[in-house]
């Protein structure tokens, strides 16, 4: 009798827990994830840039384009029926799906497309630069019909990336009729701030939930809108509750408290792998974790002595000793679920191949470096083993460790010798990387590095303005074999999410991000 009483309480526990208004809902048709949401500042998808904000939009908002679960490289058509291009590439014209409805119950038609990307250009807010940098102003969209939207870019893109931007959280379709009864002046906005006072806790979207409230420090619930127009979800409500600790995550996704515990550590993931209960799924983090080695110093500007640390890294000891095997080494600049990723190492462990490189470049006596990293975990650990690595082919490391505020500066200065960092796309396409790595005129990671490569600048330009988008991917997969081979990094790893699920839980497909997350496509068995 005692099982089945402890069970009830549960029961009767989480019942009250999950808010007025889903009386009749069971545990079985809630969805309870922990992780830590303390980041979310505002829910306004035109505002919103952090984890779990964006994540959280992503259910609750649609967009002209998406991407399915699994299957992150190409977006595809979502509330965009169809869609034409100009001659020229530049004039983007979009039929929208009839019938669509907005939670509120409006329909959402070519106004509200066109005024949701006026809101993101007028707010002007970080996820702004997603639209404008395709020279996209509040003038260059309108409403053809009432289905139909007309974008002129300044100049001719790349399909491909543009759909991808199209896809992300910040080009959300909002409900206009909605946002526009909450407009307030402000300080910031003393003409009106786009209701986005209001929406930074509230919602207008049409997505396959609804949000009904969020506790900042406690809890975000949502609850499915059942007559979304592709996706209705498999469950009638999601609660993610903000639970900072992973190993508190863990305790509670073992007692049953939730269904998924998210991003656990690898202590936490040992102590639970034996848990019959439990299926643990992964995915690789998008974020690029690398070596970049500035050109233009004493020794870096020979690339025989920066093959050689690629060659005296022992990447697996980073990997698997080092961070327990909660990461995975990476041999390029476009992450895992990327279109062109391409999962081969060109570079392992071999010491005797960098002492060959390091004496025909005429440092057998060694060298003197310094290098600059984090001084948050794991960076001082990942420096340290680094250190003794590259001390095994005669370079003398010194190791910096900065707070951010110096180290950044420092680095974006070029005054750095060697630096330890990593870099996160802001949209899902090659190219969101491929500039910063490749380009030294966006003045970014090649600029950094000094770095300063006219080929693969021209070929960054090439594949932007590439249509075909084979062609576009190849040439990125052309890039990332010049900058193995003779770059300013040596590409390092990517860490990797682990969950903890519950066996019960069906349809769950993780992804480098919250917001690629379909939580419409999760259900209990």
């Amino acid at each position: 009798m005692r099982k089945p009483f402890f069970f009830i309480v549960a029961v009767l526990a989480i019942s009250a827990f999950i808010v007025p208004g889903l009386h009749a809902a069971s545990r079985s048709d809630v969805l309870v994830i922990g992780m830590s949401t303390n980041d979310i500042v505002s829910l306004d998808p035109q505002v919103a840039f952090e984890f779990g904000s964006t994540g959280v939009d992503a259910q609750i908002y649609d967009r002209l384009f998406d991407y399915l679960p699994m299957k992150y490289e190409t977006a595809v058509p979502s509330v965009a029926e169809s869609w034409k291009v100009s001659d020229d590439g530049k004039t983007w014209t979009f039929h929208i799906k009839k019938g669509i409805k907005f939670h509120s119950g409006n329909l959402l038609t070519a106004d509200d497309v066109v005024y949701s990307i006026q809101r993101l250009v007028g707010l002007n807010d970080q996820p702004a630069f997603i639209l404008t940098q395709f020279e996209i102003t509040m003038d260059s969209v309108r409403a053809v019909d009432k289905h139909t939207v007309e974008i002129i870019m300044g100049k001719k893109y790349a399909g491909g990336i543009f759909m991808a931007c199209l896809a992300s959280v910040a080009s959300s379709i909002v409900d206009s009729k909605m946002v526009k009864q909450h407009i307030a002046n402000t300080d910031k906005y003393p003409k009106g701030d786009f209701g986005t006072t209001w929406l930074s806790r509230n919602s207008a979207g049409s997505g396959s939930f609804v949000l009904r409230k969020w506790e900042k420090g406690d809890k975000i619930v949502l609850d499915a809108n059942k007559d979304h127009f592709a996706h209705p979800p498999k469950v009638k409500r999601i609660i993610i509750k903000d639970i900072t600790e992973a190993a508190s995550r863990r305790l509670q996704v073992e007692k049953g408290d939730l269904d998924i515990a998210w991003n656990l550590t690898q202590d936490d993931i040992k102590s639970v792998e034996d848990n019959k209960d439990l299926v643990i799924r992964r995915y690789s983090d998008d974020k690029i974790y690398y070596l970049g080695m500035n050109v233009s110093k004493e020794g870096l500007k020979d690339n025989r002595v920066r093959t050689a640390i690629r060659y005296a890294i022992d990447y697996k000891a980073l990997t698997d000793d080092l961070l327990g095997g909660a990461a995975r080494q990476t041999g390029t600049f476009i992450p895992k679920g990327f279109a062109g990723y391409e999962d081969k190492i060109v570079f392992k462990k071999d010491l005797e191949k960098a002492r060959g490189l390091m004496k025909k470049a005429g440092y057998a006596d060694g060298l003197a470096l310094q290098m600059d990293h984090s001084n948050q975990t794991p960076y001082p650990e990942l420096a340290q083993a680094i250190q003794n690595h590259l001390a095994q082919i005669g370079i003398k490391l010194t190791l910096n460790q900065m707070v951010s505020s110096q180290l950044w500066p420092k680095y974006r200065a070029q005054k750095h010798d060697l630096i330890l960092a990593r870099w996160g796309p802001d949209y899902s396409d090659p190219h969101t990387n491929a500039q910063p790595f490749a380009d030294y005129k966006a003045k970014q990671l090649s600029w950094r590095n000094a770095y300063y490569n006219d080929v693969t600048s021209s070929m960054v330009k090439e594949a932007s303005l590439e249509m075909d988008n084979d062609k576009r991917i190849a040439i990125y997969k052309e890039i990332n074999d010049i900058l193995q081979k003779e770059g300013p990094y040596a590409f390092l790893m990517q860490t990797v999410y682990q969950h903890a699920v519950l066996k019960n839980v069906a349809g769950f497909h993780p992804a480098a991000v919250l917001d690629k997350v379909k939580m419409w496509s999760i259900g209990k068995k």
